[in-house]
């Protein structure tokens, strides 16, 4: 058995990232023709304008993931040179899948039926927005060669750990919007701010690869405290808006409550938590600081103390010897005069 995985090991070394690179791009054009299909069936056939910005999409992340490629099994110095194009490709790939997410929920989501002979239903639409996930996983995988358990590693987990369970997370609170008799009863702005927040979703993984990108990939890192403020961030941008959301549907409109719910709310007192820990170790190497400035102050003017108190006694010796002298001059005897008389 050990052979056979050593074997399995050795192909998929000599294949490097092609596999993860193959799927990435597989996906994504599985995730655009989808959408592009229910905009094209359910509105008109001028969305197959969309190939143009999904042949934009598709070349920047084809550039992304052989720009990456070609840095991490090049020379050293390519690698730390390397730029990773990755943000961008994402921030495209998440700009125009939000615009048709928003088009579908506004035009026809709520007259899509699971009954449908041809399969596209909402199961599959959720499903195409869901792919999302995989394509940032497959992305970021193809952007580092980190060893597993490696302090690069976990510094790159840090920041984009989260990233997958935030898109489903994403899709399930579009679930409610597939419900014409449900949305009929929201309050104005409602729908929009439920999408407003899903776009937000979907473009908010930007920031961690554009910062793993600024410190290619962990070889240079973030300071602790910038770690933790941008986790804060992210998390807190992500989860108490999505929180929010399920709470004003489950008190106002009696929607169904969703196990994302947990995750919202662990993940928001996990975030808090680590900031909290973060701030209490400042606190203490502070504390710590100042107790040490203050014994060395002390030992200082104690030391001072110290010196002047021997300076004194110095100054006393002086002064009681002089004055001897003084006494011995007066009465008519020098010290040779004494020191003779004395033998």
């Amino acid at each position: 058995m050990s052979r056979v995985g050593d074997c399995i090991v050795r192909a998929c070394s000599s294949l490097h990232d092609i596999p993860a690179a193959f799927l990435c791009v597989a996906i994504f054009i599985l995730q655009t023709t989808v959408m592009d299909y229910y905009l094209i069936a359910n509105i008109s056939l001028n969305h197959w304008s969309w190939i143009g910005p999904d042949i934009i999409s598709l070349t920047l992340l084809v550039v992304s993931i052989v720009n990456s490629y070609v840095a991490l099994h090049g020379t050293n110095n390519r690698q730390r040179h390397f730029y990773s194009l990755a943000w961008i490709s994402w921030l495209f790939m998440s700009i125009f899948v939000s615009v048709k997410t928003i088009v579908v929920f506004n035009v026809f989501a709520s007259q899509l039926d699971e009954e449908d002979a041809s399969y596209f239903g909402p199961n599959t639409l959720k499903t195409a927005i869901a792919l999302g996930s995989c394509i940032f996983f497959l992305l970021l995988t193809t952007q580092h060669d980190a060893p597993l358990g490696s302090e690069r590693r976990r510094y790159i987990e840090e920041l984009t750990g989260t990233v997958v369970f935030d898109i489903l997370d994403t899709v399930d609170i579009l679930e409610i919007l597939f419900t014409q008799n449900k949305v009929d009863t929201f309050w104005d702005g409602l729908k929009e701010f439920i999408l407003a927040v899903a776009t937000l979703n979907l473009l908010i993984p930007t920031v961690p690869l554009l910062t793993l990108c600024k410190t290619n990939f962990g070889h240079a890192e973030l300071d602790k405290r910038l770690i933790y403020l941008h986790r804060l961030l992210v998390v807190l941008a992500v989860n108490v808006p999505n929180l929010l959301v399920r709470l004003i549907l489950w008190n106002g409109f009696s929607a169904a409550i969703s196990p994302f719910t947990l995750k919202n709310l662990i993940l928001i007192a996990m975030s808090l938590y680590e900031f909290y820990q973060h701030k209490k170790e400042k606190y203490e190497e502070h504390q710590r600081e100042e107790i040490e400035m203050k014994n060395t102050k002390e030992n200082q003017h104690f030391s001072n103390q110290l010196n002047s108190r021997d300076k004194a006694k110095n100054t006393d010796e002086c002064e009681s010897s002089q004055s001897e002298k003084r006494g011995d001059s007066e009465n008519g005897f020098s010290i040779e005069d004494r020191i003779v008389t004395d033998i």
